[in-house]
């Protein structure tokens, strides 16, 4: 009981700093200067090989996600680069609130962005010249949902939605049953439900770019800690699968 408060209080205090501000990975910034700013970091294995990019915290009432994206800084690949945006919504986060406050719109829903009138749209658009920038060839964006979609089919908890193509497919297939070996319980297993909501990062990343692409999804009837580090498998699997973590 004490280990697990203590990771407790460790996860709560990572949400309160900039994500890499304790960690010794390269850092960028996004929307620099605004009520919107937010860190990301890049974990360069220095050798060559491709780029994978996961984002956190997109809706500010699904804390596990930007807390597992923190951690993902510290990974170190075996080849190519990991780039990580752990808090897309850092004022969603703050606030505990779904979409970006004061009626700054859906993150989840900005891809591509239309006239960049949101503040959702303008991280949108940053985050797709990310995504250009570094030539990525897989993401994911970490998620959380009401409840086990095992027991609710309209919630989508303990899934994994993968873009509508081969790599993501092969990818979420193979991932799936490695995961689920490590679940005892049946209704905390991972289930394959089908494509990333439209308009989203992963589903932009897999029907334009056509990459693999997936969202993760974590039921939030559990403790904080089993959610992060639930999603911190799911990435480790995905990762490993694709050759950035050695196995």
């Amino acid at each position: 009981m004490g280990r697990k408060w203590l990771l407790y209080v460790i996860l709560v205090l990572c949400l309160a700093v900039p994500a890499t501000a304790v960690l010794g990975a390269e850092r960028f910034t996004l929307q620099a200067g605004t009520r919107w700013e937010t860190e990301g970091c890049i974990a360069d294995s220095g050798k060559p090989g491709p780029t994978a990019l996961i984002l956190g915290g997109v809706h500010g009432n699904e804390p596990a996600g930007a807390l597992a994206a923190a951690q993902i800084c510290t990974f170190q690949p075996a080849a190519g680069k990991i780039v990580v945006v752990p808090r897309v919504n850092a004022p969603g986060l703050a606030a505990n609130l779904r979409y970006v406050p004061d009626g700054g719109g859906d993150m989840n829903r900005a891809y591509p962005p239309q006239d960049g009138a949101t503040p959702a749209e303008r991280m949108g658009k940053d985050i797709i010249a990310l995504m250009e920038k570094h030539q990525i060839s897989f993401l994911a964006d970490l998620h959380e949902a009401r409840t086990f979609h095992k027991l609710d089919r309209t919630s989508l908890g303990q899934t994994l939605l993968f873009a509508d193509n081969s790599p993501s497919t092969i990818l979420a297939m193979d991932a799936v049953d490695v995961i689920n070996r490590g679940i005892t319980d049946d209704v905390k297993k991972f289930s394959l439900v089908g494509h990333p909501i439209r308009l989203s990062a992963a589903w932009y990343a897999g029907k334009y770019l056509g990459i693999a692409a997936f969202t993760v999804e974590t039921s939030s009837q559990q403790p904080l800690t089993e959610r992060v580090e639930q999603q911190l498998a799911v990435v480790r699997t995905l990762l490993a699968a694709g050759g950035w973590l050695g196995r």
